[in-house]
This record gives C-alpha cells, sequence and structure tokens, in this order.
C-alpha cells in the first residue's frame, strides 16, 4: 500500500456552490483585499459537463482545488462504474485538484443509487468494505482520497461510533481524514453525539482539511437564533483547541457558507476575515498555493 504523503499547507478556503451568488461574493471578497488559496468544489455540480469546471476554475483565478465527493461509493460492495471514475479523474486535471475529500457513506450499488449517502453501520465486515475500496483509489483518479466523518442520523450496529470507524478506515487504509466540525452540528438535530469523545479517538496527525460553517453574523444575533449562535461559536472555539494540539497541522481550512446555520450567507467581510483567521492558524501568508 502507497503512503498518502501529507503535503505542504495549502491555506484557506471555501465551499463553492456553482449559483451567480458565489462568483459575486467571491468577486466582491477580492475587492475588499482578499483572497482564497484554496477553492473546494462539488464534483456532483459538474457531473453532467465536467469540462465546465475548467470555466469555474479559470473565473476563481485558478486556484487549487479539492473536490468534495460521494460519487466513489467507498461504503457499498458495488464499485462504481468506470464511466464515473473518469469523469473524477477529468475533474481533478481540470481543478488543479490537490486531493478529493469523499464521504464516509453508502451510496447504495451501482444499479440501484440512493440519491444521497447513508450513514455507515460501524461493523467488522462494513470497516473493512472501506479499507479494501480505498486501496489504489488515488491511482484510478489521479490524486490522494481523504474522508470525512459523517453525521451521526441513527444508533450504530456495530462496536465502532462513528469517528472511531473513521479512524479504522484511515488507518487500515493509509489516508488523511477531512474533519468536519458541521457534520456534529448536523447531527444534533437527528441523533446527538459525544463530541469531545469522537474528536479524541481521532489520529490528529491525519487530518489534511478542516469544514466548519461560517454563518452570518448578523442573522445569528437574532434572540432567536442563540441555540446556531452557540454552534458557531463551538465550531470557532473548537478550531482554536484543535490548532493548539502538536500533532495538529491540516494543509487547508475551508469554510462553509452556503446552509451554514443561518438562512442567509456570511457577508463577503466576514468571509474575509475568516480567510485570514485560517491562515494566521496553518502558520501561513497564504499564496493560493502557487509560487
Amino acid at each position: 500500500m502507497n503512503k498518502q504523503a501529507k503535503p505542504p499547507v495549502i491555506g484557506a478556503g471555501y465551499l463553492y456552490h456553482c449559483v451567480p451568488a458565489f462568483a459575486a461574493l467571491h468577486a466582491r471578497v477580492e475587492e475588499l483585499g482578499g483572497h482564497a488559496d484554496i477553492m473546494e468544489y462539488l464534483g456532483a455540480h459538474y457531473a453532467s459537463d465536467p469540462e465546465y469546471l475548467a470555466d469555474v476554475s479559470a473565473s476563481m483565478g485558478s486556484l487549487p482545488s479539492t473536490l468534495h465527493s460521494f460519487e466513489l461509493m467507498i461504503g457499498s460492495v458495488d464499485r462504481p462504474k468506470q464511466a464515473v471514475t473518469d469523469r473524477l479523474a477529468r475533474m481533478v486535471e481540470l481543478s488543479d485538484c490537490r486531493y478529493i475529500g469523499e464521504h464516509i457513506g453508502i451510496m447504495g450499488t451501482t444499479e440501484q443509487y440512493t440519491g444521497t449517502f447513508i450513514q455507515p453501520f460501524g461493523t467488522d465486515e462494513q470497516t473493512q468494505c472501506f479499507i479494501d475500496n480505498l486501496t489504489g483509489l488515488d491511482e484510478v483518479v489521479g490524486c490522494p482520497i481523504t474522508i470525512e466523518n459523517q453525521a451521526q442520523w441513527f444508533d450504530q450496529v456495530g462496536p465502532r461510533s462513528v469517528c472511531e470507524q473513521v479512524r479504522d478506515i484511515a488507518e487500515g487504509a493509509d489516508v488523511g481524514i477531512l474533519l468536519s466540525l458541521s457534520n456534529f452540528i448536523t447531527a444534533e438535530k437527528h441523533h446527538p453525539m459525544d463530541r469531545e469523545k469522537e474528536l479524541a479517538v481521532l489520529p490528529l496527525d491525519r487530518v489534511w482539511q478542516v469544514h466548519l460553517p461560517l454563518g452570518n453574523a448578523q442573522e445569528l444575533q437574532s434572540p432567536d437564533m442563540a441555540r446556531y449562535r452557540r454552534e458557531q461559536e463551538w465550531a470557532d472555539r473548537t478550531l482554536e483547541e484543535l490548532f493548539a494540539e502538536p500533532d495538529f497541522r491540516p494543509i487547508s481550512v475551508i469554510f462553509e457558507v452556503e446552509d451554514a446555520l443561518t438562512a442567509a450567507n456570511a457577508s463577503a467581510e466576514q468571509l474575509k476575515d475568516a480567510l485570514d483567521r485560517g491562515r494566521e492558524l496553518l502558520g501561513v501568508a497564504g499564496n493560493g498555493g502557487r509560487p
């Protein structure tokens, strides 16, 4: 098994949704003197026309990217069709993708696709299925694969909690981790997780990327948004605490702006400040991964 060496730090970025509002947000951040170092694109947005990703990437300044994906179906016994892996490999090429962030989830089968990802069960058999499916997959798609911790929706069937299974898969397949603080918050509405316990079992040295929400600050000040304000504070505080850990050295911090605690997206001013703070925590000035 080829070990996926963690690349040098890239910087801070955000999850880009392929809609005009995000193009305007990106332009406004740059008008304010801000910038992203890496863009995260949702692979599903370009499934019908992968070539369009090249145009979007160029409009973002041809920054390095990461693809957020669930199409590799790494939790399913059936493997994706070659057309799927070929499409993702083309997206990797077109977007200067440095790594793919793949959900730890079950997608169904090649013939019976669920349309979403289902929480894994935490069993020995299924954990091994993940490991087997990840082995050599980086060579198929043309870049390293990282795995994202899932939000919990129901009781685990097997002996592993969500993050225990992520740990065992990452170590067994020798891959990096995309640590989603956002998914702990999502789980709160369905099956609350013991966040401290879950974070404690993760091998922090394997974390390549962090996801966290960036809600609209003005909306979060509303009295009826107190719960979501506390969640934003938790995510911000937890990020700071993680960076105080000597083994925690991710290569990117990615902010989620769409559907991030509030109906309204974060302002360009907020996003600029968040990107600056992300770079500060990463210890880089930020050059978009370019010389």
